[in-house]
């Protein structure tokens, strides 16, 4: 084969952090046309990797080639000017513009060289999101989105620049499956005309459905270069994780006691917009009921409204115990025994400017103990902070490293371990393994396991439709605002809650 063939290589590139290896003289080639797969466990290196690719970092030694040249970019729109466009697992948005502004930036069409041309730049987004399945509110701001939806809207912005080369950090980890599999069918097709496609993701049924080839890294070494028909799902985990992962979760049997959350006619509006309809639900002590939806359906609204971040309407009603809490602070249902693992961990479950010591205690420092009269107790909050670190492996130089120097995932176990650790009543979960390895997963499933048949209520919202199927006891879909009952644990197949997902019905009360 040609050295013009590989569109991408990587030579003996390495990145270090102070004392951190991230990437330790890794070699990669990328062929022309094909779609690559880069696993690896959290921390493994492949975010530092790509993010040295499209020059967010600067190689401390090796060279890239791109079409068999030697390049280093100016700075990451340089990166982009030569064709290659990343879709990063934090979105890159501005949070108080429209998602139409957002999408052109820096690539604004205009008339006449001189004013932007709008009406141009709408047709062509519009047309790449008819190609490609995506439904985005064009005139929307990015601040008012949930994950999923801005998870498309930086696809789509990847797109709209035209980038040969399309780099995805974990691009499923919010998707329903019709919209996953809309995604595969964008990439399939962008395949087909020649584009070259690097994933990072650690779902492995994914890799092999859509990759051509597959490197696997572990602790910032290449530890495995090969082709979807050479291993099997069981061999590739192994590669990544140095065992055997089953991902399967093992229900334990819990005694399902009185209701701990109870929803009455719970509804919500946002901006003049009926987010949530008049809903009813109960969640019991020892019991996990689980919503799945399309992104957008109210998800969000109804996760905030229970621990208390999102205004309900009057007629609202919403109980923990016998206590009615509508109208309770997020601080006085923490007090309560109420935990939340958001969707957006970035913006809402740790302070990025802060250490990781301080967000393994952020939210509980008045309610938990960490506070003498006046004064935080450090060494209390430091404590519990390595205990965090050890019994959910976190991979952190140290409790006083910077929460933004950790990989997604990393931050993501922080955020799972200091809620699971601290909250006795009600955990109120939204995808708590969005960007983890397999490895993790399994380890986070089997902890929202245990604390359930310890006792805790549990309300888990996820994207991924397989967790909610896996740990749920009973299952809702949301639409539209609305939720829709989709049976008990295991009666309905993954296909029937789907389409559940994409037709919408109406909410079985009963089950409720």
């Amino acid at each position: 084969m040609a050295e013009t063939d590989y569109v991408l290589e990587l030579k003996n590139i390495r990145k270090t952090f102070g004392a951190l290896v991230a990437n330790d003289d890794i070699n990669l080639r990328v062929r022309r046309g094909s779609v690559h797969a880069i696993i690896g466990e959290n921390g493994a290196g492949k975010s530092t990797l790509m993010n040295m690719i499209t020059d967010i970092y600067e190689p401390d030694g090796g060279e890239i080639l791109l079409n068999g040249e030697k390049v280093r970019f100016k700075d990451p729109m340089d990166a982009t000017r030569h064709g290659i466009g990343m879709v990063y697992q934090e979105f890159m948005v501005f949070g108080d513009l429209p998602v139409l502004d957002n999408i052109m930036m820096g690539f604004e069409e205009k008339r006449w060289g001189i004013f932007l041309n709008r009406k141009k730049a709408r047709m062509r987004i519009e047309e790449i999101c008819r190609d490609y399945h995506f439904q985005l509110p064009l005139d929307a701001r990015a601040d008012t989105l949930p994950v999923a939806v801005l998870q498309q809207v930086e696809i789509v912005k990847v797109l709209y620049r035209g980038a040969d080369i399309l780099i995805l950090d974990e691009p499923t980890s919010v998707l329903t499956p019709q919209g996953i599999q809309g995604l595969f069918e964008a990439i399939r097709f962008l395949k087909a005309i020649g584009k070259t496609i690097l994933i990072i993701t650690h779902k492995l049924r994914e890799v092999f459905e859509v990759a051509d080839e597959i490197t696997v890294l572990k602790n910032g070494k290449v530890t495995g270069h090969v082709l979807p028909d050479e291993v099997t799902e069981e061999q590739l985990a192994n590669l990544m994780v140095g065992r055997e992962v089953i991902l399967q979760a093992h229900k334990i049997k819990s005694e399902i006691k009185s209701p701990v959350l109870e929803l009455q006619d719970l509804s919500v509006k946002e901006n003049g917009v009926q987010r949530l309809k008049n809903l009813n639900l109960k969640v019991r002590s020892g019991e996990i009921v689980g919503i799945a939806g399309i992104a957008g359906s109210g998800q969000q609204q109804l996760a905030g409204a229970v621990v208390g971040l999102t205004r309900v309407e009057k007629e609202s009603r919403i109980r923990i115990g016998e206590i009615e809490v509508q109208d309770k602070s997020v601080r006085e249902r923490k007090k309560m025994g109420v935990g939340y693992i958001p969707q957006d961990r970035m913006g809402e479950g740790v302070n990025k400017a802060g250490s990781v010591w301080e967000s393994a205690v952020m939210g509980y420092q008045t309610v938990h103990g960490y506070r003498r009269k006046y004064l935080l107790d450090r060494k209390q909050a430091e404590d519990f902070t390595n205990r965090i670190i050890r019994e959910y492996s976190v991979k952190t130089k140290g409790i006083h490293e910077k929460v933004i120097n950790l990989s997604g995932g990393n931050i993501q176990k922080l955020v799972v371990g200091r809620e699971i650790s601290l909250c006795d009543k009600l955990l109120v979960i939204e995808d708590p393994t969005r960007g983890i390895d397999v490895g993790a997963i399994e380890f986070i499933w089997e902890k929202i396991l245990r604390i359930a048949a310890a006792g805790t209520a549990i309300l888990l919202i996820s994207h991924e439709l397989n967790e909610v199927m896996q740990l749920s006891d009973r299952i809702f879909v949301m639409y539209n605002g609305t939720l829709e009952y989709a049976g008990t644990h295991g009666e309905l197949k993954e296909e029937e809650i789907g389409l559940l997902m994409t037709r919408g019905g109406d909410a079985d009360e009963k089950k409720a």
